[in-house]
């Protein structure tokens, strides 16, 4: 998880250093929270008893 708190705090610098609108800001967690429904996705499906594939 030390990696997730980096890349959070990373994106949270890169908007407070350039001029964000709030449309921006919608597009950018829009994206991060699609990345994370897909890795908790492929988490998901990796745990999956072989018979129910």
């Amino acid at each position: 998880m030390p990696e997730v708190v980096d890349l959070l705090s990373q994106v949270q610098r890169i908007m407070h250093s350039n001029v964000i609108t709030l449309r921006s800001m919608n597009v950018v967690f829009k994206g991060l929270s699609f990345a994370i429904q897909k890795g908790v996705e492929a988490q998901l499906v990796a745990r999956l008893p072989s018979i129910l594939m």
